[in-house]
């Protein structure tokens, strides 16, 4: 599957052109990808992002990149996760495997529940990332926040 990338490309009419990479992208996001989808609503974008996808890249007259970080320290729930705002996804993300790690390694100590752990992990993600979204709100997507 590669580094999944949803590239979402910003319309006039306040809708997105959807393309989809498989290993990632850089430079162009546009020669990088190929086409998914027309028209999207920025709630349509969300709802088609899960703990599979790497990053979510919007075009709206500049580049944002956000890192789909994935918070079920079990595992087990692909749509338990947040959006962070990144200006550097490859440092970002190598950090956020680290605190990944961490986090399901703390399962296993004694006294440990998955909420806990998972509080941990999104405290830290937050001072870490210029910002952190959640997939039900997709007022960043018009706001370049």
């Amino acid at each position: 599957m590669g580094r999944r990338t949803l590239v979402a490309v910003a319309r006039s009419d306040g809708r997105y052109d959807c393309r989809i990479a498989h290993w990632g992208v850089d430079a162009d996001p546009l020669a990088q990808s190929r086409p998914l989808g027309n028209a999207w609503t920025a709630s349509a974008v969300l709802a088609a992002i899960d703990a599979t996808h790497d990053q979510l890249v919007v075009l709206d007259g500049s580049v944002r990149t956000y890192a789909v970080c994935w918070l079920d320290p079990t595992l087990s729930d692909l749509d338990d996760i947040v959006l962070a705002r990144t200006e550097d996804p490859d440092a970002f993300r190598t950090w956020w495997v680290d605190r990944k790690d961490e986090a399901c390694r703390a399962l296993g100590r004694a006294g440990r529940d998955p909420k806990t752990v998972k509080r941990a992990l999104l405290a830290s993600l937050r001072n870490h990332a210029s910002s952190v979204h959640c997939p039900d709100d997709a007022s960043f997507l018009r706001g370049g926040r």
